[in-house]
């Protein structure tokens, strides 16, 4: 064993003179190093004496002319909080004895049966006992702080009932409710997720979940839910971390809803195609088809006629092949583009179109910086310069036609103009050329302008916003 406490102060309470000089005739005959031992008769007198003097251990006798009982030590203990109390009594008090130690005295000694070995051992274990309970006190201190001062909200609750039995400062300033608001409350009465928290598994080392929480004022928040099982004063509870996560699940919803209407505008888009495709196929090509097959039964029946007949038949053929290498074409696109660019791949469908008709197409592109715009911009270009083309060559009789590209700081413009027979824009069409360039423009912020007018020809504006490029895209 070690070696006992030295030089330290002892404080006997005591009213009988005689049971007094004894204590102090075993103090002083014992090993303990004691530096000063002092004596009050009255709890009064103790009391001054505490406040004076730096006592390490205080001998209680618990009747005394102004205390009695009980009472006594809990007036000391008020005091002396932190010093170990050992309580002198008689046969007839040890029940007092007794609930003085469920109220933390150290110990007790009966009068008339203790020598100075017991004395001496009771004064050491005491004083060990006591710093051990302040290690734990201070242990303890320290969880509360770290409960109570923790900037993430939490508290503690009955697995069974979901009763609210502590809660830190951070949840309070969280959910806006008192402390004592608080403890009157369960987890049922702040979710609202379907249904309700159920009976919590206390097996579960952590169990992470989202919910649905109302704070005082009404505030929906999204949190998330951990809790781990705890001893709570003997008994397991929950102690829940409440981690608020609505900014996070909204900006996820944002996403969601952007991919969403990402992938609506795509097969939006694909539609569209699809219908274009599908009317030039019905408008032109079936239309050819369906002129050589009259034809050709035609030459079954007129055997005169078969060699014209037939010749007619082969030539619409050669036309059904060249609108399909026509449609073909404008389908082979975004390729070309990414391996010659905007400018080169605009150039090549103009030579196309010039070699399979009269008109007579000039580009002037000098000044453009492609860099600056990204790839769907190009294919937006490009597909509208395709289907004013197409406008022209079908409706407009036109023998020349001039496109103007060109880009600002935030703006590229397309300008096209042509010197065919004009149309009134506000008239009804039929066809939806126009539309699509229009709705193209659109997707970039941009808009369309169309000048023409019977016997004047056409002149079609596209303008659309050049979107700003990360440093990353612009290398």
């Amino acid at each position: 064993m070690q070696s006992g406490p030295t030089n330290f102060n002892i404080l006997i309470i005591e009213d009988q003179p005689s049971d007094l000089y004894l204590i102090e005739q075993m103090l002083q005959s014992s090993k303990l190093k004691i530096k000063n031992i002092y004596s009050a008769d009255r709890i009064s007198g103790a009391i001054e004496q505490l406040k004076e003097h730096a006592i390490s251990l205080v001998l209680l006798d618990l009747s005394l002319p102004d205390s009695l009982g009980i009472n006594s030590f809990l007036e000391i203990k008020h005091v002396a909080q932190k010093i170990p109390v050992i309580i002198l009594t008689g046969l007839m008090d040890s029940e007092v004895a007794l609930e003085a130690l469920k109220q933390n005295a150290q110990d007790y000694l009966i009068k008339g049966e203790f020598d100075v070995n017991l004395l001496v051992k009771s004064i050491e274990y005491s004083i060990e006992r006591k710093k051990a309970e302040e290690k734990i006190f201070a242990s303890e201190e320290k969880y509360r702080q770290m409960f109570y001062k923790n900037p993430i909200p939490m508290w503690i609750n009955e697995p069974e009932s979901l009763r609210i039995l502590e809660v830190n400062d951070a949840a309070i300033e969280k959910y806006g409710y008192e402390r004592t608001e608080f403890l009157n409350l369960t987890l049922n009465d702040i979710q609202l997720s379907a249904g309700t928290h159920s009976t919590l598994n206390t097996t579960d080392s952590k169990h992470p979940d989202l919910w649905r929480h109302q704070k005082k004022n009404g505030e929906i928040i999204v949190v998330e839910f951990t809790y781990y099982p705890i001893d709570f004063f003997g008994k397991i509870a929950m102690q829940a971390q409440i981690n608020d996560v609505t900014e996070k699940v909204m900006l996820e919803n944002e996403l969601a809803l952007k991919k969403r209407q990402i992938v609506e505008a795509v097969l939006i888009a694909q539609e569209k195609e699809r219908k274009i495709i599908g009317e030039e196929l019905h408008e032109n090509i079936n239309q050819i088809l369906g002129a050589v097959r009259l034809t050709l039964s035609v030459a079954l029946e007129f055997p005169v006629k078969r060699t014209e007949l037939i010749t007619n038949s082969m030539t619409n053929i050669s036309l059904a092949i060249e609108e399909i290498r026509k449609l073909s074409k404008t389908l082979i696109l975004t390729g070309n583009l990414k391996a010659f660019g905007l400018v080169q791949s605009i150039d090549e469908l103009i030579k196309y179109n010039q070699s399979v008709t009269n008109l007579n197409i000039s580009l002037n592109a000098r000044d453009l910086q492609e860099s600056s715009l990204c790839e769907e911009q190009k294919i937006t270009l490009y597909r509208i310069v395709q289907e004013q083309l197409t406008n022209i060559i079908k409706h407009a009789q036109a023998s020349a036609v001039t496109i103007n590209l060109e880009a600002n700081y935030d703006m590229v413009t397309l300008l096209i103009t042509d010197d065919g027979k004009g149309f009134d824009p506000i008239a009804h069409r039929e066809g939806i050329g126009i539309t699509n360039i229009i709705s193209r423009a659109q997707a970039f912020n941009g808009e369309v302008q169309i000048d023409s007018s019977p016997g004047n020809g056409c002149r079609l504006k596209a303008e659309l916003k050049i979107r700003t490029l990360l440093p990353k895209e612009a290398a």
